[in-house]
């Protein structure tokens, strides 16, 4: 049996892909504003993991339904978990969209809608990639589980639980999850880990209402100072986080994460005039990557309070919020690094109410983990480049549920385009990588399934048995 095989099925079907994807996008499923086009979307997603050969059914009691399937082929096997979603964000249609966002349309090499990329698109590869492999061969070469849920734009707060109460049916050897795009130099990347993420607002209060502040000013509290007094104190004058403890359990990169990162290509000067920024954040850039990913953050996302209108409105603002978000590294956790707010705020600015808002934990799979040379060598053979392997993302997935919870390790395979617009208007998904994705998701099945796998006692031993 040959992979080749495999990608004349891949090309032979292609137009029917786009035909499906097309379909998909055209059912919003907007997990914000819930409406009965979440459900009509994932019984669409059961549909077609039902058309890739697997059995199937809805999960449900933990928020919209997660689709689940599978396929055991033989216990001896490694199981392969494919997780994505099939929620998308807000797309209303404006000036900036050229077209209606769900309403797919095809030009210039790329379907535009929302949902194309992000997440519709990849998981679709991976399907499409299912089918070619059965056409050709007749059977899976592993064990092949699919999770695909409906609230991952808004943060998967079922995810946890659903997993938790459904550890057995999820079990399986490695978690492969195709979001995001591909490195910002075009080339494929294997992502092994992503921070966590947690967000709080702050707030504070002074009188009942807004008062004058020519007759009241320097009499009544101002919740505005207040507020900003507070935010001054969580950063030291060098930008560096102050909050004490904050630092304390941060996992320094090992000696081969650092050795990886410095391989990675690099254009700051280029990178940054997107932005319209041009001093460099730092003298060399070097620290670029592990500021990215290995590193903690904290940002200011929001901030409101009194009147910005034009002209004056002299008043004295009763109310001041403000949105914090940091991003986590291994080590820490979201629970941990929030009392440790609350703490630094009773301290130094104890009007401030302090409310939690969302929460990710970070999540890491080994560089040295063998199933990365394994992916890394199936991308190589599917599309003829060898990917750069990546520690993890500077943003934030739900990786940990995998790891944390399944005790498994876990990969990311982004297939996207890097100006895929995710999130923003025009996302689109380029056809040569939505054809890729199928090559390589299924070259990442054939080897993994030259491996045969020994469990006992937690311990998971693979083995080599053949080779394509």
């Amino acid at each position: 049996m040959s992979i080749d095989d495999v990608y004349a099925h891949i090309d032979a079907g292609f137009g029917a892909a786009l035909e499906e994807l097309a379909y998909l996008v055209g059912i919003a499923g907007v997990s914000a504003s819930p409406t009965e086009d979440l459900a009509l979307c994932a019984q669409a997603v059961q549909h077609s993991v039902c058309g890739s050969g697997l059995r199937t059914h809805l999960i449900e009691g933990f928020g919209p339904p997660a689709v689940y399937g599978e396929c055991i082929v033989d216990p001896g096997r490694p199981t392969v978990l494919i997780y994505g979603h099939y929620d998308v964000q807000p797309a209303e249609t404006s000036a900036h969209w050229q077209g209606d966002p769900f309403e797919p349309t095809i030009r210039d090499g790329r379907m535009y809608g929302r949902g194309t990329s992000d997440n519709k698109g990849q998981h679709l590869a991976q399907l499409w990639a299912l089918r070619a492999t059965l056409a050709a061969h007749g059977e899976l070469p592993v064990n092949v589980k699919v999770l695909i849920e409906g609230e991952e734009e808004i943060g998967s707060p079922h995810l946890a639980e659903l997993v938790r109460e459904n550890r057995h049916l999820l079990a399986a050897d490695l978690a492969i999850t195709s979001d995001g795009p591909v490195h910002r130099s075009g080339m494929p990347q294997l992502v092994l880990g992503t921070r966590g993420q947690l967000g709080v607002e702050l707030c504070t209060r002074g009188a009942n209402r807004d008062a004058h502040a020519g007759s009241l000013g320097g009499l009544l509290p101002d919740a505005a100072q207040q507020l900003t007094q507070a935010l001054a104190t969580l950063w030291k004058p060098s930008g560096e986080i102050a909050v004490a403890g904050f630092f304390d359990d941060v996992r320094p990169p090992t000696p081969a994460e650092s050795a990886n990162l410095a391989g990675l290509p690099l254009d700051l000067k280029d990178h940054f005039s997107d932005y319209d920024i041009t001093e460099l954040p730092s003298p060399e850039g070097r620290d670029y990557y592990e500021r990215l990913m290995l590193r903690p953050t904290m940002t200011i996302t929001g901030l409101t309070s009194g009147y910005t209108g034009p002209g004056m409105k002299t008043v004295i603002s009763s109310s001041a919020r403000a949105h914090l978000d940091m991003r986590l590294v291994p080590g820490q956790h979201p629970d941990e690094i929030f009392r440790l707010l609350q703490v630094h705020l009773a301290q130094h600015a104890p009007m401030v109410g302090l409310t939690r808002l969302s929460s990710i934990p970070p999540s890491r799979t080994a560089l040295d983990n063998p199933y990365v040379a394994i992916l890394a060598g199936a991308v190589a053979q599917a599309i003829g480049v060898i990917p750069f392997v990546v520690p993890s993302l500077g943003s934030s997935l739900p990786n940990y549920v995998f790891t944390d919870i399944l005790g498994i390790p876990s990969i990311l395979v982004p297939y996207a385009n890097p100006d895929q617009n995710n999130h923003a208007p025009n996302e689109n998904f380029e056809l040569s990588r939505f054809k890729d994705g199928m090559r390589i998701c299924a070259t990442i099945l054939e080897h993994v399934g030259s491996h045969t796998v020994e469990r006992s006692e937690g311990n998971v031993r693979l083995e080599q048995e053949r080779v394509e």
